[in-house]
């Protein structure tokens, strides 16, 4: 456990070898809380163009346009 084999500690806090069990779903839902939270002039200008690249991505309309790369 990393509690106990890296830090050193005598009782580790919870008993798992993986801690992104628990730090990986915390950081998405911290991910996500913030962006819920920005209301800032860049987070409206992305929420305004995301229906445009939305719709592009599911259906490939106006995709066209980017084979020239």
């Amino acid at each position: 456990m990393i509690w106990h084999d890296v830090l050193g500690n005598p009782v580790a806090i919870f008993e798992y070898n993986a801690p992104a069990l628990f730090s990986m779903p915390l950081a998405f839902v911290a991910c996500w809380v913030v962006s819920l939270l920005d209301h800032g002039v860049q987070a409206k200008a992305e929420a305004a163009r995301f229906e445009a690249q939305y719709i592009r991505a599911q259906t490939g309309i106006g995709a066209e346009g980017a084979s020239a790369h």
